[in-house]
């Protein structure tokens, strides 16, 4: 047999009503206003906001916080629609009607809002129940949202980021004077060499040739380093994912009919669409297929595979090649890390730099000796410039 669920306080004191005379039932309606106006206050000092709907999507309490969040006056607290009181918080939930709808047990989001200022909140929101005396969920007669600022742990972020950017031009510096060192040295020794053997023809073009190929090798070093410590601001403009992936294959054309590799382009969508810098976006192209190239041997095939989902167009890079050490796998966008023999170590942090700025992700999977697949997700909407432009839409 079900054991019947103990009463709650108030549902005792309810149940004597009845029995109660007019200065009992004073006594009772003082008390529980005193409880209420101490519930109020407690409520008032929580950091988070607090807004209670009805059924309808009308406001039926908030504390302060909320309050302060959506810009309410205390007088416009009670009896508005959500949709009205704060537009932008109803429209994140799916809420901007004047009924609500039924939703999940729980919805969590975190968004910008313009209005009264821009912060950036993170909500959590959930429907309330109605129950019996019994403890039976009866139907769902509102939603309570909990509304926490976070934009001072947002900006706190930015500036670790910031931080870490500033770190990471250091040790880039460091690398440089490194990298420089040797070729610079090499130069100095042959051309003493030269300076002494001008006599011997053979030797001394020998040693000039070496010192033709440092100088060389010295400039990639320079532009590879410009690249990454000088970036450009996107330039954001609609671009066709496949396209760029084309152009980019047609520009190392050359070196794979030189080598007799394949690369083969799998489409899972007509128009891969993004909003995205096509100058950048070919970059990160030409970073990841130059690395898949150079890890494979002669003849073989490299896999390009476009598609999207839910949020994301991605496009996965996949080779058969030497692959790479599960303990280089953490460090592959590090500064001046390079598994290959004449790697400069810049490519994959252009390309994570170039990613993070499109407001996109880059993933590496691999295992050595058995290939790596490197998958780039570029959003169908760009959260960056919805936050920034809080005006204007995004592109799906």
């Amino acid at each position: 047999m079900k054991p019947k669920p103990s009463k709650s306080p108030l549902d005792k004191v309810l149940g004597r009503l009845d029995d109660l005379d007019e200065v009992n039932l004073g006594i009772l309606v003082q008390r529980l206003a005193r409880e209420r106006k101490f519930l109020e206050t407690v409520f008032d000092v929580i950091r988070d906001g607090i807004l209670v709907l009805d059924d309808d999507g009308v406001l039926t309490y908030s504390n302060l916080q909320g309050r302060r969040l959506i810009g309410l006056k205390d007088e416009q607290s009670e009896k508005l629609f959500l949709h009205r009181a704060a537009p932008e918080l109803a429209r994140a939930l799916g809420l901007d009607r004047t009924k609500l709808e039924p939703h999940p047990e729980v919805i969590v989001r975190e968004m910008h809002i313009s209005y009264p200022e821009h912060r950036q909140i993170r909500v959590y929101a959930v429907p309330i129940d109605e129950t019996s005396m019994h403890g039976d969920i009866k139907n769902k007669v509102g939603m309570a949202i909990i509304m926490t600022d976070v934009t001072e742990e947002k900006d706190n972020l930015k500036a670790q980021i910031e931080s870490e950017k500033v770190s990471s031009i250091m040790d880039l510096a460091a690398g440089v004077a490194h990298e420089l060192g040797n070729p610079l040295n090499s130069i100095n020794i042959h051309l003493q060499v030269l300076k002494r053997g001008m006599s011997k023809a053979e030797k001394s073009e020998k040693s000039l040739s070496i010192c033709i190929k440092e100088v060389q090798r010295l400039d990639g070093i320079i532009s590879h380093f410009l690249k990454a410590i000088r970036p450009s601001e996107p330039n954001f403009k609609k671009i066709n994912l496949f396209s760029v992936i084309e152009e980019t294959v047609r520009l190392r054309e050359k070196e794979l009919s030189g080598r007799k590799i394949t690369i083969s382009v799998e489409a899972g969508v007509r128009e891969p669409l993004i909003r995205g810098d096509i100058e950048q976006v070919k970059q990160v192209f030409f970073n990841v297929i130059g690395n898949a190239v150079d890890a494979v041997s002669e003849g073989s095939d490299i896999r390009i595979i476009t598609g999207l989902d839910d949020t994301h167009v991605f496009a996965q890079v996949v080779d058969q090649g030497s692959g790479i050490g599960k303990e280089n796998i953490s460090r592959v966008f590090e500064p001046y890390f390079t598994t290959k023999k004449k790697g400069h170590g810049i490519g994959m942090m252009i390309v994570h730099r170039i990613m993070r700025d499109h407001d996109g992700e880059v993933g590496i999977d691999s295992k050595e000796g058995s290939g790596t697949i490197v998958t780039l997700k570029f959003p169908r909407k760009s959260i960056r410039r919805q936050l920034l432009e809080s005006n204007s839409e995004g592109m799906e």
